[in-house]
């Protein structure tokens, strides 16, 4: 009955994971980052540029005057970057980018689902359902060699919503690599989340996912992570790894030029300067301080209310305001340095309401 209804029957079944097994690439015979002496021709692999002969006649000098990712060989012995079809590999768990009713047909799902069969399928559609943009689902891998499928979102880059299609990417990243912390994984293959498809631009994606790597090895001692590419992106990923996984010294002194100033977070992820909280000295907060008194009869606590004749005020409010625009327009420096500490220029109307209320207090 399963043959007459196109099913494969138990033997069939046995048949094609043996031949699917001759094909499975084995964590051991790929070579770590840190064991890569020579290219794929068998070159040596090239030097970097040692910018410290150049730094006196280099006015900006370095960009950064420490390391921030300092030469590790236990940790380059547990990253890896491999060219292949990921659904070859044999490993804890590998990564699926797709959009978020987890259907979308590029060369890496196309990969996955055509090896792991219609149960992949079934699952997904009667199952996982749907995944946010950003967020992870886990599937078995069926008839993967890899014993889960971890599914995630990438976002569309956008120049507009530059640093919120970071942001997601890094979290793309982040989440697979903690999922599988998570459920006790030690080997997970990373695809490139950020395909052609989405319009990322190739130099920033790689940025993003090779120091959120980076760190999440620095936090966790005992996984290894697998990068797949295709033969496209494996070049930008191989200039740039040696910024966030230097083998030697040299490699450790040339990142110091050429990392980018934004190195990221704790996680990797990026750091947006315009939303920091800028913490700067206010000498005037002590004073301020000591001026407050929480009593009921505080003059900071007096209430503009029916008692208070506006009468006693002796200035003409009407006639001053009309000097507020210029004095507005000479306000000079940091406007948030200012509103903090207190020595913009008041406006008219406020030293006049300032005076007045003084006076009342006074006659009472």
């Amino acid at each position: 009955p399963q043959e007459s209804r196109g099913l494969p029957n138990h033997s069939t079944r046995q048949q094609q994971q043996q031949q699917q097994q001759q094909h499975f690439v084995t964590l051991g015979s790929l070579k770590r980052w840190g064991e890569q002496s020579e290219d794929d021709r068998g070159q040596p692999r090239p030097r970097p540029t040692d910018y410290s002969q150049f730094a006196p006649n280099v006015e900006a000098g370095p960009k950064h005057p420490v390391t921030p990712f300092p030469c590790d060989a236990q940790i380059n012995n547990r990253f890896v970057i491999w060219e292949g079809d990921i659904s070859q590999l044999k490993v804890d768990a590998i990564t699926n980018s797709t959009d978020e009713t987890l259907t979308e047909k590029n060369c890496v799902s196309k990969k996955i689902f055509g090896r792991a069969g219609a149960a992949l399928t079934s699952a997904i559609v009667h199952d996982v359902r749907r995944c946010k943009t950003g967020e992870v689902r886990v599937t078995p891998g069926f008839f993967l060699p890899s014993k889960y499928i971890i599914h995630t979102v990438g976002p569309i880059y956008s120049e507009k919503y530059r640093t919120a299609s970071e942001a997601t990417l890094h979290a793309c990243y982040r989440n697979v690599l903690y999922k599988a912390r998570e459920l006790g994984l030690r080997t997970v293959a990373l695809c490139d989340i950020s395909s052609v498809q989405r319009n990322f631009p190739p130099d920033t994606a790689a940025h993003i996912a090779l120091r959120t790597v980076r760190r999440f090895l620095e936090q966790y001692r005992a996984e290894i992570v697998i990068v797949c590419l295709e033969s496209n992106a494996r070049s930008i990923y191989e200039v740039l790894a040696p910024l966030y996984f230097p083998r030697d010294a040299l490699e450790e002194r040339s990142a110091l030029w050429q990392l980018p100033k934004d190195i990221g977070g704790l996680y990797g992820e990026p750091q947006l300067a315009d939303r920091q909280i800028r913490i700067i000295h206010n000498p005037q907060h002590s004073v301020m301080i000591e001026a407050d008194d929480d009593s009921d009869t505080s003059p900071h606590d007096l209430e503009m209310g029916s008692d208070v004749e506006y009468s006693n005020i002796n200035l003409s409010l009407a006639a001053q305001l009309s000097g507020a625009a210029h004095s507005f327009t000479q306000m000079q420096g940091d406007l948030d340095r200012q509103r903090l500490l207190g020595d913009r220029p008041r406006m008219v109307y406020e030293s006049v309401l300032d005076d007045g209320l003084e006076g009342i207090e006074h006659q009472e």
